[in-house]
């Protein structure tokens, strides 16, 4: 395959990757292959020549369940490549590209047809991006080495239009694709809603929703996801959590849950990559013992989503 094939064969392999991690969250609403209009042609200039087009991959639009009355606007920016760089130079300077790549068309985004849709019920409107960069090679031995780790001292030009910029990379997205599948495959992905919680910004709304199907852009590069389970007349909260289980770290999850429910759930359920009853299970009866409410405590059980025929047991 000749060199311009393979990238565009890379490009597209990439961005069918990354749909189907946006349909695992409730993405599923999106504009694809968007081309912008630049109105900065001369500030956007590359190489001499000026700019006249940017592309989106994917923009996806919602009303925020977080905060009253907001339209969230995201777009999203796809890289796809042979393999992540071994230099942490080269890291940097390859998201750099990326970053400036996406903040140039998001300034540009107004110009576009998506950008002046009416949302109905929200009165202000918020702008985010996501780069996903994905190593698509799976015999190198670092498809899931921890990229936001290596670019995150790099010094960027902000940006005037964009609240924030995220980075997803095979790591993430694979905490994303593992915790998902695993809790959609236990209790029925018709069960299964991100539990949308209490930020101080969403008060104020008298039909506010607590759970749905779409994933709040804030919670994509949380360590904890907060999901709302119904199983038979049981309402469970379920945190899926990235980080491996400690002591520590389950005695915060508890209390977080605590504040979290309000007494609504029947069942609480942490699922942590690592868990292993044979090999954690005093420190979890440690963990509840250090907090009074014993009826709270008792609808708390601790799992893994990543068993294996060892934690059948």
């Amino acid at each position: 395959m000749a060199g311009g094939e393979k990238a565009k064969s890379s490009g597209e392999y990439g961005e069918r990757i990354v749909k189907n991690v946006l349909t695992l969250i409730g993405w599923e609403e999106l504009d694809e292959g968007v081309t912008v209009d630049c109105v900065h042609s001369e500030a956007h200039s590359k190489d001499g020549k000026n700019s006249s087009k940017h592309g989106i991959d994917y923009i996806y639009q919602y009303k925020s369940n977080l905060r009253d009355s907001t339209r969230q606007d995201i777009l999203i920016s796809v890289k796809c490549r042979q393999s992540y760089p071994v230099k942490d130079t080269t890291a940097r300077d390859h998201f750099r590209e990326f970053y400036t790549d996406l903040v140039m068309a998001a300034e540009c985004y107004p110009s576009s047809s998506p950008y002046h849709r009416k949302m109905s019920n929200t009165k202000k409107r918020s702008h985010s991006g996501i780069i996903f960069w994905i190593d698509r090679s799976r015999d190198d031995e670092k498809q899931y080495e921890d990229m936001v780790e290596k670019v995150v001292n790099i010094r960027l030009q902000e940006s005037n239009f964009l609240e924030s910029v995220s980075l997803i990379d095979n790591a993430r997205a694979q905490f994303l694709y593992e915790s998902l599948t695993y809790v959609n495959k236990q209790f029925g992905q018709e069960n299964v809603e991100f539990y949308y919680i209490d930020t101080g910004l969403n008060n104020a709304n008298l039909n506010r929703l607590y759970s749905g199907k779409s994933m709040p852009v804030e919670y994509i590069c949380s360590d904890i996801i907060p999901l709302h389970v119904t199983k038979n007349d049981n309402k469970i909260l379920y945190l899926s959590v990235r980080e491996r289980f400690d002591k520590d770290t389950l005695k915060r999850l508890i209390g977080l849950a605590q504040d979290i429910t309000k007494n609504w759930a029947t069942e609480i359920v942490i699922s942590f990559p690592d868990y292993n009853e044979f090999e954690h299970k005093q420190y979890f009866n440690d963990a509840i013992l250090e907090f009074d409410d014993n009826k709270f405590t008792k609808i708390i059980s601790v799992t893994t989503y990543k068993p294996d025929f060892r934690d059948e047991v």
